[in-house]
This record gives structure tokens, C-alpha cells and sequence, in this order.
């Protein structure tokens, strides 16, 4: 879009500066309109290489300048020469538009340049306006020059600042993904010390509670005790790794799908009519399944009583022979509602949380509302 604007401005400013010159030349100059025009083409040419060759375009303006000077003699003493208006017009747009290219050096030496031959022309034997249409040349090209290199300082700053923005997105996206793997770590530790104790505990007691065991039997269950000992410390190891020093660790119970109605009604205290629909024999899901079940609609309802405020919501949990899918579906708010801030984890999280669950996590805006879909594999 940037550079279709840029191409634009380029070519009407070289029309402009074409149509003045050839008008300029033949009035002013006696110039014939064929050789006018070829004068002028080459004066405007460099406003479409000077990005590509920009000491090119400056040797280029000022020996189309020069050409043009030689060549051409006003009508009237009164007329400047050898600067004319179009020629001074001409190396004012290409001092501006090198500078805005950051080459401050080649800049400052085209300004010596054009100094130098403002001293050599003041002295030129032609008439009293030398002086100040080679005051008029230096000073509009320095003040090109100035604003060519302010342009390219704001354009720099503004790439920097993108491009830092970019840098912070993903970091902070990074360290969303980072602290939800964490979450669930934490999450799965409870669920899998559970099944661990019981392993352990089982095992150690099978010997009193089956009599007559064989010594290899008890010593197998024995073995079985102790590696489950071990790995439950091992894992509680990790978890202690994973977890930020000085927070204090969860120690309520992991929620289920059969938290879902207490979570619902707490929505609907809040102010926003919740429905939800919950499929029938999901009691026998994995504890893991049925807590990325709880915190998918928790996120979900979450960002509609923070964007949505009392607009209607619903929330569907379907069962089929290998899916298990999540919808929370809300409508269009009925007050406009501020803008995230894109600085959320929430949905990082939730996307990473199906993600490592084999499952797949979607978005969209139905009808102006929004709706949250989520599909796990049984």
C-alpha cells in the first residue's frame, strides 16, 4: 500500500515538474516544444531511480541542469538563468528525496557542491538576479535536505518501533505458552499423584489383604511400592521445578465437568444469561479431558463477561464416538464494549492446552458475536 502511495507521488510530481518545464522552456527560453521536452524528461527522469542509484540521480538533475543552461538563453534579461525556476524545482525534489534515504553524507556533499557553484555563478557576468536565484537554490535545497533526512529518521523510528512490538508479541506469547505448560504440569501432578498413591498403596498392602501370597509375589509388589514411591517424589521434583519461588501451590482439588453448573451460576450472578447444554455420560472421561473441559469454558466465559458484558451466552459440550467438542457461543453485546488489548494469555493457553491434547482450538465472530470451539480426541 506504502510503496502504490509512494509510486503515485512520484509520478505526479514528475508530471508537474515535465509539464512546468517544457511550458517554462518554450516561453521564457524560446526553447523549440520538441527539445523543450527532451530537456525536461531528463530533469524529472531521476525521481524514478534516485531509491536504486541515488549519486546517479544527482549526477543526472545537475547535468541535466547544466545542459539545459548551455543550450537555451532567456527571452528577457529579467528571466533567471542559469538557474530557471524549473531547473531549481528539479534539484530541490531530488535533494529531498536522496536525503530521505538516510545518505546524510552524499547529501551534505551535494550541498557543497551546489554551494560552490552558487559562488562561481554570483560572479557570472549576466546580470544583477545571480545572486539571488543562487540564494534561492542553496536555501531550498538545504531545507529539502533537512526535511529528506527528518522523514528518514521518523521512517526509521516508526520500523524500530514495529518491529519492537513484534519482538514483545512473541516474547509474550512465548512466555504465555511457557506458563500454561506449567499450569498443566501442576494440574497433571495432581491428577497423576493421586493415581500414584494408590498404586503405592495397593501394593504395599496387597500382602495383608491376600493371604497366602507366594515370596516372589510379595516381592514383586514390593518392588512395585518403592518405584511408585520414586516416581511420585521424581514428579513432585519437576513440579517444585516448574513453579515460580514464593507462590503459594493449589491446594483445592482439581475442578471437573461436574464443577461446570456451580461455574455457570457464578456467571449468571455476575449479570450474563448463561446456557449450558452438557452431554450425558461424561462422567467416565479422563480427569485430565474433563479439566481442559473446565478451563476452556472458564476462559470462554471469562472474555465474554470482560468483552461482552450481559450479552446472551451458551455453552455446548457434544460427545460423539471419537470427539469430544466445546462451543461457547456468545451474541452481539448490546453496548459497544472496549477493545482487548491483545495482551491476554488466555487464549494462547487455551490453544496450547488442546494442542497437547491432540486436539484443535478455533475462534470466529458469528453474526457480530464471538464463539469459542474447541475439539478433543476421546
Amino acid at each position: 500500500m506504502l510503496v502504490n502511495v509512494r509510486r503515485i507521488g512520484l509520478g505526479l510530481t514528475a508530471t508537474v515538474l515535465f509539464g512546468l518545464g517544457v511550458l517554462d522552456l518554450v516561453q521564457h527560453y524560446g526553447t523549440k516544444p520538441v527539445f523543450a521536452m527532451v530537456l525536461s524528461a531528463v530533469r524529472v527522469a531521476p525521481l524514478f531511480f534516485y531509491r536504486r542509484w541515488p549519486v546517479e540521480a544527482w549526477v543526472t538533475v545537475l547535468s541535466a541542469v547544466a545542459v539545459t543552461a548551455s543550450v537555451t538563453a532567456p527571452v528577457s534579461p529579467s528571466e533567471p538563468w542559469p538557474w530557471s525556476i524549473t531547473n531549481v524545482m528539479a534539484v530541490t525534489a531530488i535533494a529531498g528525496l536522496v536525503a530521505s534515504l538516510g545518505r546524510r553524507n552524499l547529501s551534505l556533499t551535494m550541498f557543497g557542491v551546489l554551494a560552490g557553484t552558487y559562488l562561481v555563478l554570483a560572479f557570472w557576468p549576466h546580470g544583477g538576479d545571480q545572486w539571488a536565484i543562487g540564494v534561492v537554490v542553496v536555501v531550498t535545497s538545504g531545507i529539502a535536505m533537512i526535511v529528506g533526512d527528518f522523514v528518514h529518521g521518523r521512517r526509521k523510528m516508526a520500523a524500530e518501533l514495529a518491529e519492537e512490538r513484534q519482538v514483545s508479541a512473541s516474547e509474550r506469547e512465548l512466555r504465555s505458552v511457557v506458563e500454561e505448560r506449567a499450569r498443566i504440569a501442576r494440574e497433571l501432578h495432581d491428577v497423576v499423584a493421586h493415581h500414584m498413591s494408590m498404586i503405592t498403596v495397593q501394593a504395599e498392602t496387597a500382602r495383608f489383604r491376600h493371604k497366602d501370597l507366594p515370596e516372589p509375589a510379595i516381592a514383586e509388589f514390593t518392588e512395585i511400592a518403592r518405584v511408585a514411591r520414586t516416581s511420585l517424589s521424581e514428579l513432585r521434583g519437576l513440579l517444585s521445578a516448574l513453579r515460580d519461588d514464593g507462590a503459594d501451590p493449589n491446594r483445592t482439588p482439581q475442578p471437573t465437568l461436574a464443577d461446570l453448573p456451580a461455574l455457570v451460576d457464578r456467571i449468571k450472578a455476575a449479570g450474563t444469561p448463561v446456557t449450558l447444554t452438557l452431554a450425558a455420560n461424561t462422567d467416565d472421561l479422563p480427569q485430565v479431558m474433563q479439566l481442559a473441559v473446565y478451563r476452556i469454558v472458564q476462559e470462554g466465559l471469562s472474555n465474554v463477561v470482560r468483552h461482552a458484558g450481559s450479552a446472551r451466552t451458551w455453552v455446548n459440550i457434544t460427545q460423539t464416538e471419537k470427539t469430544l467438542e466445546i462451543e461457547v457461543t456468545n451474541e452481539r453485546p448490546n453496548t459497544p464494549q472496549p477493545p482487548s488489548d491483545g495482551r491476554g494469555n488466555g487464549l494462547v493457553g487455551l490453544r496450547e492446552r488442546t494442542t497437547l491434547l491432540g486436539g484443535t482450538f478455533q475462534v470466529d465472530q458469528p453474526e457480530g458475536g464471538w464463539r469459542l470451539r474447541a475439539v478433543l480426541p476421546l
